[in-house]
């Protein structure tokens, strides 16, 4: 019989207001109890439909906050937890962070160790890297159903005294899941469908949801960075027109550790129809519209333009799922059935966790 104490994990309640996921469902604590004792913070899965008698029957030890950080290793959530929440520096967080500035998120000083599945994403293979996107595409969807309930319509071919209204024009600025997943379901919704990216294979990716490609005299770039404002203003000027004709735009235009670049300025917005919607998925960077507030809808120009950053607790329930399934999948693989967590340098997975926390020690020093 092997002589080891298991990994004691602390589930944490979001604070983020208006955040209603959790990062473990009931079935996958239980599914986990085999190698990991798990504490979780009263009320954490309730905005996503899980009560805590739930937890407790699938093992789980239900604890306040205070009592729950001396006594566990590893704590899981959906997002960073906020910076008033403090851990010592011998934990080791799990998390989807957000890619708001370093500068921004970093507190001085010895810090747990931060181990942001968002970087995941870019490794292909590797336990964990479907998270980031399958929340992402949750929240494109979401999106445009808050779209559709600002425009005071359940569908774009609604009956209206015995005529049909007609389609509404939609495009998405961005290549990523969210921005696919937006067109996608604007396209069943009936929508005219309309997307642009500037990744080598965006254009590929809209047309073959049925969308019409936004092209731009700007050259496709193999992977995301920062465009000069140089480029940027012409980017916005070959936009202009085409936005013009749009109801509904929805932009996810994001560069890791970046504020958001500028795609709609004043003058675009002041182009726009009134009653036009915007859906700002990047409003946690600062936004790729000028006038966009994080969780605010700013009415402007008779334009609507929506920062909401918990779209994806609008579907708390199947996001949470969703999450919890490559969570639960993540911690399998790091700890092993003697309930260690190894994170070895030689696995892609632990790697491409370890080479970020890398990269932000040396940017805090």
């Amino acid at each position: 019989m092997s002589n080891f104490i298991r990994v004691r994990a602390g589930l944490l309640r979001e604070t983020h207001p208006g955040e209603r996921r959790v990062a473990l469902t009931p079935e996958d604590v239980r599914r986990l109890s085999k190698r990991v004792s798990v504490r979780f913070e009263r009320g954490c899965g309730v905005g996503a439909g899980h009560v805590d008698e739930a937890y407790v029957v699938a093992g789980g030890e239900p604890a306040e906050f205070a009592d729950m950080v001396p006594s566990s290793d590893i704590f899981v959530s959906v997002r960073q937890p906020a910076t008033t929440r403090v851990f010592p520096a011998t934990a080791t967080l799990v998390f989807l962070g957000s890619h708001a500035p370093l500068a921004t998120r970093l507190p001085s000083g010895p810090r747990p160790l931060h181990l942001d599945i968002a970087r995941l994403s870019c490794v292909q293979g590797v336990k964990g890297a479907d998270i980031s996107s399958r929340q992402a595409a949750i929240t494109g969807h979401a999106a445009v159903l808050e779209a559709a309930r600002q425009f005071g319509i359940s569908h774009p071919m609604l009956m209206v005294d015995g005529s049909f209204v007609r389609p509404v024009r939609m495009a998405a600025l961005g290549g990523d899941a969210a921005s696919l997943q937006a067109l996608a379901t604007a396209r069943r919704l009936g929508a005219l469908t309309h997307g642009f990216g500037l990744a080598k294979d965006s254009q590929d990716k809209i047309e073959r949801l049925g969308a019409r490609f936004l092209g731009t005299t700007l050259a496709p770039m193999p992977f995301p960075r920062a465009l000069p404002e140089q480029q940027l203003a012409r980017l916005r000027r070959e936009l202009s027109d085409p936005l013009s004709k749009m109801q509904l735009i929805t932009t996810n235009a994001v560069i890791p550790g970046q504020t958001a670049p500028l795609l709609l300025d004043e003058d675009m917005l002041s182009r726009l129809s009134p009653g036009t919607v915007i859906v700002d998925l990047a409003a946690e960077n600062g936004g790729n519209c000028a006038l966009t507030r994080a969780d605010e809808v700013i009415n402007v120009f008779g334009v609507r333009i929506i920062g909401s950053t918990t779209l994806a607790s609008h579907e708390a329930a199947e996001a949470s799922r969703h999450f919890s399934e490559g969570v639960r999948n993540l911690l399998e693989h790091l700890i092993d059935t003697d309930g260690v967590l190894r994170l070895d340098p030689s696995d892609p997975t632990a790697a491409a966790l370890l080479k970020e926390v890398a990269k932000t020690t040396r940017a805090s020093s």
